[in-house]
């Protein structure tokens, strides 16, 4: 592609297209109660529930958006908070293409564990996956507890992916960093140079803004998700009912 060529992004809302060029598997990870699946409710459904099913086990969900000319599928795994449930999502990080690290802006317990949690995605998930810096309820500014430069200040340190803070509620950044991803992936897979190039959107969106353009990121080697049968947007286990998790 031509440098400083727009890639050309539409986002796909029909989720029974089944054909698609690339597929990747992004699991949202982080404490309970942080809004991982307000955020997956928000890019499947565009809906916000204040009080929210606590997950146990994993649900599953997808997004579907076309970069250039390719149809990219994210297939979305919403893994419990929950230490006792830790043990049991352990096993969801194989294959894991992008890894969303989720926390509260409001809750600074959620950002510190943060450290915790990237720690145990990096033993359990391949060497090339993608992680993604993610503060939660980025509506609730007057009780915020986190600041955004400490935030990206930490994803500069740590070497992360991306970086955005969401509002599952209002839906602020919340296509954006799925679209980033899915993009980030794409580039990866085929090789494209992803210096200087900003996205183009088509469609509408639920966003208030996009996040910032990011520097060339080191060329990796990929192994695409093969999909398991049962992931198909249930969960795998029951439910307790709880605030936004």
């Amino acid at each position: 592609m031509e440098e400083g060529k727009k890639d050309q992004i539409e986002v796909l809302y029909d989720k029974t297209i089944k054909n698609q060029d690339h597929l990747f598997k992004l699991i949202i990870i982080g404490d309970s109660g942080v809004g991982k699946s307000c955020l997956l409710s928000r890019i499947m459904d565009n809906t916000f529930k204040e009080e929210h099913n606590v997950t146990i086990g994993v649900e599953f969900g997808c997004f579907i958006v076309k970069v250039n000319k390719s149809v990219i599928k994210l297939q979305i795994w919403d893994t419990a908070g929950q230490e006792s449930f830790q043990s049991i999502t352990r096993i969801f990080y194989r294959g894991a293409n992008c890894v969303f690290l989720t926390y509260d802006i409001q809750r600074e317990e959620s950002f510190l564990n943060i450290k915790k949690w990237l720690k145990e995605a990096k033993v359990q998930s391949d060497p090339d996956t993608l992680f993604y810096l993610i503060g939660n309820q980025a509506d609730c500014e007057d009780t915020r507890a986190v600041t955004k430069q400490r935030a990206e200040e930490y994803k500069v340190k740590m070497k992360l992916d991306g970086f955005y803070e969401t509002s599952a509620k209002n839906g602020q950044n919340v296509e954006s960093a799925f679209i980033d991803s899915a993009r980030k992936l794409y580039k990866m897979t085929t090789g494209e140079d992803d210096s200087d190039m900003m996205p183009s959107l088509s469609g509408t969106s639920t966003d208030t803004q996009h996040g910032p353009s990011k520097a060339k990121p080191e060329k990796k080697e990929f192994t695409r998700l093969k999909v398991a049968k049962h992931a198909s947007g249930s969960d795998i286990s029951g439910k307790k009912k709880k605030r936004c998790c």
